[in-house]
């Protein structure tokens, strides 16, 4: 199973958090590959530059469009999911790829994610031993906004 890995990482934090993420998919063994964007760096273009923007932007677009299932970290900063998660999401959904949630901090989301939601889990370790191949459902539990 292909899984496209949805998530900040603009802060030591939430690298921290990703990082585990990536190793949880590394070590599952109905993971066949994972694409993770922080991992791909790789550009002809100078970072921060419109043509890295777009280059980097089509990127992700193939990586979600060809993915079996997303896992996105829906922890961002005062309960908000970081809206370009929050658009990986979206785009998922519309393409019927399943979703899986993951928020270890804080216990609220809004309605739009929780609904779109696949499977919903709390613990990294979940994501470790989730089978993709399967692809349980798990409802969100938590508080919406």
């Amino acid at each position: 199973m292909k899984i496209y890995l949805a998530g900040p990482f603009f802060s030591e934090e939430q690298i921290a958090l990703i990082q585990s993420v990536e190793k949880a998919l590394d070590n599952n063994p109905t993971v066949t590959e994972f694409h993770s964007p922080r991992l791909d760096s790789t550009s002809e273009y100078e970072e921060f530059t419109p043509a890295w923007a777009n280059e980097t932007y089509l990127k992700d677009m193939h990586h979600i469009e060809t993915a079996d299932c997303i896992v996105a970290l829906l922890d961002y900063e005062h309960g908000i999911t970081d809206p370009g998660t929050a658009y990986e999401i979206g785009i998922a959904t519309m393409l019927k790829i399943p979703v899986i949630g993951l928020l270890t901090s804080g216990d609220t989301v809004n309605i739009m994610l929780t609904e779109s939601l696949h499977a919903f889990t709390k613990q990294i370790s979940d994501i470790q031993s989730y089978d993709f191949n399967k692809l349980p459902r798990s409802s969100y539990q938590g508080n919406y906004i």
